[in-house]
């Protein structure tokens, strides 16, 4: 008997190299043309954009931030009560994200006072134009949302995603 595989959406790698590559096209740059995306800041833009109801936890303590609602499958689910946290420490999957991106020339590095920062490329931005769903069209307002966190330091928003995860 052939045992079919156990696919999870959120893991797919086509599907988590859109988001982040979505990441990128909205959050590579302040207004002023600043770098912003370093390994951790993606790592926690990616951790927000794929669980909304951390971000919208986060939002709702701050009354300065954009309000959004949840959709109804990001609410409510086994998903949103046992949170994965792991990718707020551990940054392998993200290295690995990053280096796809890299050899496809999604991303160059960009070196600001010896930091490292991801920047989108012509070819990423070309890349998500061309890509439509309605997950990405989500993780595109999720992204306009977090662009009001950007300058929060990453230790910084780590804090206040903490207690919202009950660590």
């Amino acid at each position: 008997m052939n045992k079919l595989p156990f696919i999870i959406p959120e893991r797919d790698l086509n599907l988590r190299v859109a988001v982040v590559v979505m990441i990128l096209d909205r959050l590579s740059y302040t207004k002023r043309k600043k770098f912003i995306l370093n390994l951790d800041k993606i790592a926690i833009y990616e951790f927000l954009v794929t669980q909304p109801f951390v971000l919208h936890e986060l939002v709702e303590k701050d009354s300065k931030l954009p309000r959004f609602h949840l959709q109804e499958n990001e609410k409510g689910s086994v998903r949103t009560k046992y949170i994965n946290k792991k990718s707020l420490i551990d940054y392998s999957s993200i290295k690995e994200l990053l280096q796809i991106l890299l050899v496809h020339q999604f991303v160059k590095i960009e070196r600001d006072k010896n930091e490292f920062f991801y920047v989108i490329t012509e070819k990423g931005t070309e890349f998500i134009s061309a890509v439509e769903s309605d997950y990405l069209y989500r993780v595109r307002e999720l992204c306009d949302v977090i662009s009001k966190l950007t300058s929060i330091p990453s230790s910084n928003l780590k804090r206040l995603i903490n207690p919202i995860l009950g660590v």
